[in-house]
């Protein structure tokens, strides 16, 4: 791990930690984000199939990335609320091509859905997401690795997600 990749991470979980101090705070900062991802998929449905201006993915790949980003977060954050021990896992740094973050495997989407086929996961792990924002701490002696952040509390990576819905939402905005 390089000095710079520790810098980065610790700027990372300031910024994470200006999405909200509790669970309370968190919970309705990721109630806002998931309602706004959630109109602007909407408004998307005309152009579901269509790149993105400026990207690979359509914006039903971008909703299946965001899917697939907070179903893995919300099993991270359960772990780590929970009092199951923790293993060790590797710690691999994200990877990025030309200043961009690539989806790490497992996050990335596959061949387009209809949103009709993505709602109903989504409706679940949403809410997943804000039930864990109420039991979710930030025990410094409980973190999972993030391969772009560091290491991560459970409050953390309630607090990534909200970043992350947020961050695509705004490319799908942006592409209307």
């Amino acid at each position: 791990m390089t000095q710079q990749q520790q810098e980065n991470w610790a700027q990372a979980a300031a910024m994470l930690r200006r999405l909200g101090t509790n669970g309370d705070e968190v919970a309705a900062r990721l109630t806002r984000e998931l309602d706004a991802f959630e109109a602007v998929v909407a408004r998307s449905q005309d152009r579901w199939h269509q790149p993105l201006s400026g990207r690979e993915w359509t914006a039903a790949q971008e909703a299946e990335h965001v899917l697939l980003v907070n179903e893995s977060s919300a099993r991270i954050a359960a772990l780590l609320a929970s009092d199951r021990p923790l293993r060790p896992t590797p710690r691999v740094p994200g990877e990025e091509v030309a200043g961009k973050r690539q989806a790490p495997e497992g996050t990335r989407p596959g061949p387009d859905q209809p949103w009709a086929a993505l709602a109903g996961r989504h409706a679940a792990v949403r809410g997943q997401l804000l039930t864990l924002a109420g039991q979710a701490g930030d025990d410094p002696d409980r973190t999972f690795f993030h391969p772009f952040m560091g290491d991560l509390t459970a409050l953390d990576w309630l607090r990534m997600a909200a970043y992350h819905v947020g961050h695509h939402r705004r490319q799908l905005e942006r592409a209307g």
